[in-house]
């Protein structure tokens, strides 16, 4: 027997098992490389915010609100992301988180049903409407020892006139209330086309006394000297509101790098600017020690979780 003619035949005859074994390894490796790719956090190049909080008559970041202010601090802290604005309602807003586009949304109310579609972080607690009444006719509001107005007293005082937008809802609360005020009861209602201004101009002239809006339409109003803002009792509690981005792959990435850039001291002071920015001085005093609890936490990382 020929020594070298067998020992051809066993290398011959292993070929295959090393070819299968090398084969293995290659799949293996592989596949290793699919499963790293596929877990590795996509690349957040562009952000598309979707914003309604729009002033034409005001210029510059307070032109868009919120959303101006956030981007503004965003180009300086998170470097290489590109940002834009589109303008789209909050109904349109959703649908387009739901389906996943790759857009994000600000100064939106935080829910459960949200969180669904959405990943959020916390980035203010927004004041609820008030009542909005020239500042002379103070005394005359029936007012609890927390010096916020008894609405149904409010509404059954005939000597108070009052002025509201038909058809508007003012949150759960104050609906029940309106909508169970006396038949005799001095209120009117109107169809303005605009944010609400012309109503308060009205209570500035003294053709109504008092209305319900939110702080911000005083002021876009420019602060009128004469106007004041009372918060209204069962309707005073603070919405807790944030930043959402769609529960996808991007939206977790882009997510975490909006609240990397927030998670600290400066990120917290930048948001609490933008929404004083926002708030008479009346409702800043009110809600003062809860702001601060509030920005306290707001300035350490969030945990989010996918």
């Amino acid at each position: 027997m020929n020594p070298l003619a067998s020992t051809r035949g066993r290398l011959v005859a292993s070929l295959p098992l090393a070819a299968s074994l090398l084969g293995g390894a290659s799949a293996h490796a592989q596949g290793d490389a699919v499963a790293v790719a596929a877990v590795a956090p996509p690349v957040v190049a562009k952000i598309t915010w979707l914003a309604s909080d729009h002033a034409p008559q005001m210029t510059g970041a307070s032109a868009s609100g919120v959303t101006g202010h956030v981007i503004t601090y965003l180009d300086r802290r998170w470097p290489g992301v590109r940002h834009e604005i589109v303008f789209a309602n909050a109904k349109r807003s959703w649908q387009m988180i739901e389906n996943g586009d790759e857009v994000c949304r600000a100064n939106v109310v935080r829910t459960p049903e949200r969180e669904r579609a959405a990943y959020f972080i916390n980035t203010q607690l927004t004041p609820p409407p008030q009542l909005i009444v020239r500042r002379e006719l103070l005394k005359r509001l029936p007012r609890n020892g927390a010096g916020e107005v008894v609405l149904p007293r409010l509404l059954a005082d005939t000597s108070m006139r009052g002025a509201l937008i038909d058809g508007r809802s003012y949150g759960p609360v104050l609906d029940e209330a309106l909508a169970a005020r006396p038949a005799d009861s001095a209120v009117s209602l109107y169809s303005p086309k605009d944010f609400g201004a012309r109503l308060l101009q009205m209570i500035s002239l003294g053709r109504a006394d008092y209305s319900v809006e939110l702080d911000m339409a005083l002021v876009m109003a420019g602060h009128p000297a004469d106007l004041v803002s009372v918060p209204i009792h069962g309707a005073s509690e603070l919405v807790m509101a944030g930043i959402a981005c769609p529960r996808t792959p991007w939206g977790l990435a882009a997510i975490r790098g909006i609240d990397k850039a927030y998670g600290r001291p400066e990120g917290a002071a930048s948001l609490r600017k933008g929404l004083m920015h926002w708030l008479t001085p009346e409702t800043k005093a009110h809600y003062a020690a809860r702001f601060d609890a509030f920005y306290r936490e707001r300035a350490k990382p969030s945990r989010i979780d996918p």
